[in-house]
């Protein structure tokens, strides 16, 4: 099987335009869409291995398991690493399925599970919010605000518990998230960012679903529909308007300079909207934005020299 065909059979909308056909054969001869998945595991699962030596032998992570690709992937190359790992499952008002394949993950991959059901909790915040007039969080037909609002509050309840269990077992928390969704700004400030990202320079449209063939990762959870779990759409994809692998091709063709003029109206109208995604999300890659000291311009810089002295 060419890897074509692997790339268009690991993803749920394969049907693209001979334009990004034409650009997926250019990044797949820059070496971006590439068949060195053994070796990319393997680099990762070294890489985890020395973080856990060079921090004091660290070696219990905590993670939320979606139910999804990420969680699992993210689970599987700690596990390989030799690290402790819990997955917990933390549903507010979830889809039993969701949850269903999260405690899935977990007995696939032989880690510990854990449960946490935060429903009352964010219900209990939500109404505080509304009873104090602090917030409104009456759904309206005209605004999806109030549902992103209530699915920050969802993340961030999730990143709560997460972080507790962890420094009561001494552990960190792991990222989840991927190259795709860090370009696209699909995660919460302060609600998706634990400790270490094993696959957050992974694409979600090749890497990240090869990854999970590799590593044993259910079939079930590789062909899950994407979503963020936070009740803002039916799936990631919907709130595109187009495909992961649509996305992936047209974020890394910009990031090489692609000539738009060449495009179809269609084609052009998903670069572009890949573009306002990117620049609109900027300030969340850039969080949080330290201002330089206004009459010492290298304290930061001397600070991270200090932290590579005392570690060596």
């Amino acid at each position: 099987m060419t890897i074509h065909e692997d790339i268009f059979r690991l993803n749920r909308q394969p049907q693209i335009s001979d334009w990004f056909k034409t650009e997926l054969d250019k990044l797949i001869s820059f070496g971006i869409y590439h068949n060195e998945i053994p070796q990319l595991a393997t680099n990762i699962t070294d890489s985890l291995s020395k973080y856990s030596t060079d921090n004091d032998g660290i070696n219990t992570v905590v993670l939320g398991m979606s139910g999804g690709i990420d969680s699992a992937v993210t689970a599987a190359l700690f596990k390989n690493a030799g690290w402790k790992v819990i997955g917990v499952t933390m549903p507010i008002h979830q889809n039993p399925e969701e949850t269903a394949r999260g405690v899935e993950a977990c007995e696939s991959l032989g880690i510990e599970h854990q449960q946490v059901d935060l429903s009352e909790p964010f219900d209990n915040m939500v109404n505080f919010y509304s009873s104090r007039g602090i917030d409104s969080m009456v759904e309206t037909a005209t605004s999806n605000r109030v549902a992103k609002r209530k699915g920050n509050i969802r993340a961030r309840l999730r990143m709560v518990t997460l972080y507790n269990l962890a420094s009561m077992h001494g552990g960190i928390v792991a990222s989840t998230d991927n190259f795709s969704e860090l370009a696209a700004g699909f995660w919460t400030l302060h609600g998706d960012v634990g400790d270490v990202s094993p696959i957050q320079s992974m694409t979600k449209s090749w890497e990240v679903p090869a990854l999970a063939e590799h590593l044993g990762v259910p079939q079930s959870i590789v062909e899950a529909v994407p979503t963020d779990g936070l009740g803002i759409a039916n799936g990631d994809e919907d709130q595109f308007g187009f495909s992961y692998l649509e996305f992936d091709i047209a974020l890394f063709s910009l990031m090489n300079g692609v000539q738009l003029s060449k495009l179809t109206d269609l084609d052009r109208q998903i670069v572009e909207a890949v573009s306002d995604r990117v620049r609109s999300t900027t300030y969340k890659r850039l969080n949080p934005f330290n201002l330089d000291h206004p009459l010492d311009s290298r304290r930061y810089d001397n600070l991270a020299q200090l932290d590579i002295y005392l570690r060596s």
